[in-house]
């Protein structure tokens, strides 16, 4: 009966372990993956925003080259 109780607990330990070093391989192997993913995003992120200023700053120009159009055709008119 001692010998069943060890047979039990030994499958019971092993099988944790076996768990854990297969779940650190995963991690392990995915890092690279994962960072990338996150650099990736990152980037994507930055481009955007890049793209959104610029736009914005493309409208600011035209609507103050309209404004200067504006006051510029109301001092000749006058």
């Amino acid at each position: 009966m001692a010998a069943a109780r060890l047979g039990r607990t030994d499958s019971r330990t092993s099988k944790p372990r076996r768990k854990s070093q297969r779940s650190s391989k995963r991690s392990g192997a995915s890092q690279p993956e994962i960072l990338y993913a996150i650099e990736s995003a990152r980037a994507e992120e930055i481009d955007r925003l890049l793209l959104l200023s610029l736009r914005y700053s493309e409208v600011e120009r035209d609507l103050i080259e309209e404004r200067m159009a504006a006051i510029g055709s109301v001092i000749v008119s006058s």
